[in-house]
């Protein structure tokens, strides 16, 4: 039943996943972007704010020196100004900078680092009014009307618990002097500060978790569209390709590592190598346990020379075991005769060494 309507009840595969990412379509969240934003935005405030402070403190004192003068000229003008932004400039880079690296940087991380030009493609289908007002009455819509109300909610007590404190003295506060304002302020934005950053950052947790599951719902499979896929891989010549080239390499990893166990190797001196093994206890016949042709011939005759195997050299018997043999298995019974040639002369060399 769950096929016929096509219900997504398989996990996405990881071909499934890699579509996902080329399109740009990753879990992240705006909320903890947010959150970190604040989050570092705040420290370099906490660090830029005596520098800033005491700037703006030097400039007012020469801005209403120079403005309080009868002859204030343009030079007086310009010089307010340069010395504005002399004082405000490093305590903005100060504050402004880690903030954007830290957002990149956690952009960065909650997308595995995945570039994607897709995502930012323009795209026809995004001005259709119709799509559009769906949207509007989405379950998407409603629950980023929820978070929005909440994070509204989370602002207001911030800032009310943040001022509670103070609500008896700010109606006296103007008479109070520049540095005493100064500090009161600092202490409202600090209190505000170290209650809005914990509630951004479990706000941001909380909006991460529910777009990782909403990406993972999104990205499971019919099983449908799993046998399509299976079906479009097997059939695509360069999966299987890649495939045998695997199988290939597997083998002959094996291969190699079994020409130690060979009693010798049998050669067409440029193409062709084939290790024979034969112990009467283990098998009726000789056994071929590694057989190749070029590059891998040359591998096999390299490892025979590592361990000091006899390499014989027989074109024609080279050809033949190759043809009709197989690795791991017993060489043909016409070839008898030729192989046990070959392997009574290693005996009869090993013996006169001996």
């Amino acid at each position: 039943m769950s096929e016929q309507a096509g219900e997504k009840t398989e996990q996405a595969s990881d071909r499934q996943i890699e579509k996902f990412r080329k399109e740009g379509r990753v879990t992240t969240s705006r909320d903890l972007l947010g959150a970190a934003s604040l989050s570092a935005g705040a420290l370099g405030m906490v660090v830029a704010a005596p520098m800033l402070g005491n700037g703006i403190l030097r400039l007012a004192y020469a801005s209403f020196a120079r403005a309080a003068s009868p002859s204030l000229t343009d030079a007086d003008v310009l010089a307010i100004i340069h010395g504005s932004l002399a004082a405000v400039a490093p305590g903005v880079a100060v504050t402004l900078v880690p903030a954007a690296l830290v957002t990149t940087a956690t952009g960065l991380l909650l997308s595995k680092f995945n570039l994607s030009t897709e995502a930012i493609e323009w795209k026809p289908e995004r001005l259709d009014p119709i799509a559009g007002t769906k949207k509007l009455f989405s379950g998407q819509s409603f629950e980023s009307l929820g978070k929005a109300l909440f994070a509204g909610a989370l602002v207001v007590w911030s800032a009310w618990s943040a001022l509670s404190p103070w609500w008896a003295w700010l109606p006296v506060a103007p008479s109070w002097s520049v540095q005493a304002q100064a500090q009161v302020i600092a202490d409202i934005a600090r209190a505000l500060l170290a209650r809005a950053i914990p509630a951004a950052i479990l706000l941001g947790v909380a909006d991460y978790g529910l777009q990782w599951w909403r990406m993972d719902k999104e990205m499971k499979m019919t099983r449908q569209q799993v046998r399509d896929e299976h079906k479009e891989s097997d059939g695509d010549p360069h999966v299987r390709a890649q495939r045998r080239r695997r199988a290939r390499q597997l083998a002959s990893g094996r291969q190699l590592a079994d020409v130690p166990k060979a009693d010798v190797v049998v050669v067409n001196p440029t193409h062709y190598a084939i290790a024979l093994r034969y112990r009467k206890e283990e098998n009726a016949a000789p056994v071929i346990v590694a057989r190749g042709v070029d590059h891998l011939a040359l591998q096999i005759k390299a490892a025979a020379m590592r361990v000091d195997i006899p390499i014989i050299e027989n074109r024609a018997l080279a050809r033949a075991l190759y043809a009709q043999g197989r690795a791991g298995s017993a060489i043909p019974r016409e070839l008898y005769g030729p192989v046990a040639q070959v392997l009574a002369a290693v005996y009869r060399k090993r013996h006169r060494m001996s």
